[in-house]
């Protein structure tokens, strides 16, 4: 008969111990790594930034932040409006909605890297049929799948009819919404920043002509000039209204810094910088005076690019920075955002309508924290679900291919079946 574990000596019980502990840890670890898997995105091109998904994160996460602070003034009594813009947390809360800015720069660095990779390194030219329709299949069936459910509910819920938000869904369908109204669309309101992002991947080719400028200096001199010269334009004609203000115009500054960053990580970044921990400390300080900075308009307008083009390097070059936002946990949401981005609000207002009762009794920074907590559950839950269903499989490069086999396979049979019903 083996000795019981007190016979045993101390070394070998703690050893059983451990043991004992590791394989009861390896199960749910197992089942997290599996779900993780899930929630990863796909990337066919081999081109993996686990930084940028990072950042993804922080993007996503301020836009959330953002409408479940609006949803709360507007829908929970006790959530005093005065009260919560004196709170540190609920004035960060406001101005959230910046985080699209954030999308914008990522927008820049992702796709200008395969064009100043050309011109920088040598690599293969970017063929512009799969380039389009890359963006088309990728990201066109998602859009299309949630503007259109979301109208059903609205429909549903009365609170519109169909001849009213026709055009508005055709508008916001041909991505054009922003041109013809001068207005986020009434059925998505999310997609007046899509728009801007489908104008910026019809002029990216010409963009990036940019980066056919040999000399390193004077190709990043031109890449501030022209991102100062967008500034100075935003602040000389932001008197011409809404159509100027939600298009590429509006916003050109932030995807000129993606392509600054593309090229300092192309040519600058190829090994470890010599002072990551000052990089981190750059990371822990510019945060939140990234957010204290974005409550005034001047320091906005004019220092905004700057302090984000900082921070994402500080983001590749900090050792702990680096880390966190290369974390699997953290880039599966970053991965994700495109999912979260189009439905998030439907589940806060979905979710919001129960859960915005509980924790009443708190101080605002406390409801907000607890309410984002709670809301951000299901949006995890409910997006991630959603991702997996319909913007995961629309990642791979070849489900179009896969897609037309399929129904190639299953129209023979019915033709024949049909001829038969007919010779009987």
């Amino acid at each position: 008969m083996p000795p019981t574990l007190e016979e045993w000596p101390a070394t070998n019980r703690a050893r059983v111990l451990r043991e004992s502990r590791q394989r009861w840890l390896t199960v749910p670890a197992r089942y997290f790594d599996q779900l993780l898997r899930h929630l990863s995105r796909e990337t066919t091109s081999g081109r993996f930034v686990p930084q940028m998904d990072g950042l993804r994160f922080i993007a996503i996460g301020m836009v959330v932040l953002f409408h479940l602070n609006s949803y709360l003034m507007a829908k929970a009594p006790f959530y005093e409006r005065d009260a919560a813009a004196r709170d540190w947390l609920c004035r960060s809360a406001l101005v959230g909605f910046h985080g699209v800015e954030l999308f914008f720069v990522i927008s820049g660095f992702i796709l200008a890297l395969p064009f100043a990779a050309h011109r920088l390194t040598g690599a293969p030219a970017v063929n512009l049929r799969k380039y389009y329709l890359r963006r088309l299949t990728r990201l066109e069936p998602p859009y299309v799948i949630t503007i259109l459910l979301l109208m059903l509910v609205g429909l549903w819920f009365s609170t519109g009819s169909a001849p009213d938000l026709g055009p508005h869904l055709a508008a916001s369908l041909f991505y054009l919404h922003n041109l013809i109204y001068g207005r986020p669309s009434t059925v998505l309101g999310v997609a007046w920043s899509l728009e801007i992002e489908v104008q910026f991947y019809v002029l990216v080719p010409a963009l990036t002509l940019l980066f056919a400028i040999r000399s390193s200096g004077l190709r990043r001199f031109f890449i501030v000039l022209f991102a100062g010269l967008a500034i100075i334009a935003n602040a000389r004609l932001g008197q011409l209204g809404m159509r100027f203000a939600l298009s590429i115009a509006g916003y050109l500054q932030f995807f000129l810094v993606g392509f600054l960053l593309a090229d300092v990580f192309l040519l600058e970044w190829k090994t470890p910088s010599r002072h990551p921990i000052l990089w981190d400390c750059v990371a822990l300080l510019g945060w939140p005076a990234l957010m204290i900075s974005l409550q005034s308009e001047m320091q906005t307008r004019w220092l905004f690019p700057l302090l984000v083009f900082i921070l994402y390097c500080a983001a590749f070059q900090g050792r702990w920075t680096s880390r966190a936002l290369s974390h699997r946990f953290v880039t599966a949401i970053g991965g994700m955002c495109y999912s979260i981005y189009l439905v998030h609000y439907a589940v806060i207002s979905a979710v919001g309508r129960f859960s915005r009762f509980i924790g009443a009794v708190l101080p605002n920074p406390l409801y907000l924290l607890l309410q984002f907590a709670m809301v951000g559950a299901a949006i995890l839950v409910l997006c991630g679900a959603y991702f997996c269903v319909l913007e995961r499989p629309c990642m791979r490069r070849d489900w179009p291919q896969k897609l037309w086999k399929n129904v190639g396979n299953i129209l023979p049979s019915k033709q024949i079946e049909t001829k038969a019903s007919f010779a009987d």
